[in-house]
């Protein structure tokens, strides 16, 4: 997984776990004034992109650089080895997971197959993309299952009205209530709709994505797929 700051947790992450050994040795050592400078400016500079992912850690790094060292330019730096502790946890998760992907967990195990590495990568349209053609891949595959002797329609929204118009052939929940009408409906109308806003303008131009919109339209994808399961 590759973002804005890849290279600065990899240059931090390799400084941990090099000073980690050499705490492990038991024996004294000192930092230099460039080392210092170059691990404080790298925490500030994390700090200052991970804010929306991880609002905790960049509240308290800030705190964690200041405390982390303690000395002068001439004796040389010591480390404070109970906030080193703090430091060495954060960096870790942030270098395995420098994206939080914790939402993953509840999204659809299908769309989480095609589009969570590329989102983690930072390929948020693509992303998203993947997700709808995921989604159309499956109800393409329930036409299939349920009139295996008709010929498959090009168009999507055909595929739906045959699946879930009033006539069609998805028993999706039970129709003799109003209630279930009206889902059924409701369904249908958030497939066609789905895919009339995100898929078919994505199929005829590489469109731009934020990553609030890819994650919107992720979950949007997955929610229905979790409905088509029923």
């Amino acid at each position: 997984m590759r973002n804005t700051y890849t290279n600065e947790i990899a240059e931090l992450h390799k400084w941990v776990e090099s000073t980690d050994r050499q705490l492990g040795t038991g024996l004294p050592f000192l930092h230099t004034e460039a080392e210092v400078q170059a691990v404080c400016q790298r925490i500030f500079f994390i700090v200052s992109v991970i804010r929306e992912e991880y609002p905790f850690y960049a509240l308290h790094l800030p705190t964690i650089s200041q405390r982390l060292f303690s000395g002068n330019r001439l004796s040389g730096f010591t480390l404070n080895s109970a906030v080193f502790g703090e430091l060495f946890i954060i960096v870790q998760q942030l270098y395995s997971e420098p994206i939080n992907a914790q939402f993953w967990t509840s999204i659809h195990s299908r769309i989480s197959k095609i589009s969570k590495e590329l989102f983690c990568d930072g390929h948020f349209a693509s992303a998203a993309e993947k997700a709808m053609k995921e989604l159309e891949t499956r109800l393409r595959e329930l036409f299939r299952e349920l009139k295996p002797d008709a010929t498959i329609p090009a168009k999507i929204g055909d595929v739906i009205g045959a699946l879930l118009s009033d006539n069609g052939v998805f028993d999706l929940c039970d129709t003799s209530t109003v209630s279930g009408k009206d889902y059924r409906r409701g369904i249908k109308s958030l497939l066609e709709g789905a895919f009339a806003a995100y898929r078919n303008p994505a199929a005829h131009a590489n469109l731009p994505c934020t990553k609030r919109e890819a994650v919107e339209q992720i979950m949007l994808a997955s929610q229905l797929m979790y409905v088509l399961d029923k």
